[in-house]
């Protein structure tokens, strides 16, 4: 099941964000990323305009919060976090697949985003390719990800 995402949301979303980076990104990040990461969840307010300046989307299984998805009207993918006890099993996907078909549907022409190395697969298998590699900081720490794009027919 989906839906919109509302402000009775706001900390579930918040301990999957960060509880996500901190279980899955040690596998490909150093401490001192991941440390960074999971704390941007930590500043309340712009924790909230991250998931309310989109229309963030919820997948629900046995009434319970598994992932979010946020969709500008621009196409901009703007997040995209799957609990870690439901990663590898469909969800990151179907999810996503869920978020364009909506986009689609609004005449969303590009979508657009900014994939973690452990994202990037699932955008993928969604038909986004990289155009680049990028290096952004959280703080004083940096990271790399990838620019990506899918191209709607």
């Amino acid at each position: 099941m989906f839906r919109l995402a509302v402000e009775k949301d706001f900390d579930t979303l918040r301990h999957i964000y960060s509880y996500t980076v901190t279980k899955l990104a040690p596998s490909l990040y150093s401490p001192s990323q991941v440390m960074a990461w999971s704390s941007a969840s930590d500043n309340i307010s712009k924790f909230h305009d991250f998931i309310f300046d989109a229309n963030t989307y919820l997948l629900i299984e046995n009434d319970e919060i598994i992932g979010f998805c946020g969709l500008k009207n621009n196409g901009y993918i703007a997040s995209f976090y799957i609990h870690p006890h439901f990663t590898r099993q469909g969800y990151g996907t179907k999810l996503l697949s869920y978020v364009l078909d909506i986009g689609i549907t609004q005449a969303v022409k590009k979508f657009y985003t900014e994939a973690s190395f452990f994202s990037q697969p699932v955008f993928s298998r969604c038909g986004f390719t990289i155009l680049e590699m990028e290096t952004v900081f959280y703080g004083d720490v940096s990271f790399e990800r990838y620019k990506m794009e899918k191209i709607t027919p």
